[in-house]
């Protein structure tokens, strides 16, 4: 898989292992909206993969075209439809917990 981008977030409440949270439910709007460089190109419904350090993993599909060097943020990346899909919480974490949030463009 090659690395899409990545962004460091903090969490906006409390979760636990086993609770269904989306990109939506995780992160306050402020952490939302931060901007990360996009190290490779992809085209619309492109399958990304989202790691969220630890947390757990999911399969989202871009919004828009995107080109290498663009400066995006999750809303910009991803439709709401996709923004709002269930992860699975893997461990327990706290609010404003740092997560790293890897994204790599899916085989």
């Amino acid at each position: 898989m090659e690395k899409f981008t990545s962004v460091s977030l903090a969490l906006g409440k409390d979760v636990k292992s086993g609770d269904k949270e989306s990109l939506q439910t995780l992160f306050e709007s402020a952490e939302r909206y931060k901007r990360m460089e996009l190290l490779v190109g992809a085209d619309e419904d492109t399958n990304i993969k989202v790691i969220l350090e630890g947390l757990g993993e999911a399969d989202l599909q871009l919004g828009d075209d995107m080109e290498k060097g663009d400066r995006k943020t999750i809303m910009t990346l991803f439709w709401f439809l996709e923004r709002d899909k269930p992860i699975v919480m893997r461990r327990d974490a706290s609010k404003g917990e740092n997560i790293t949030v890897n994204m790599f463009v899916a085989p």
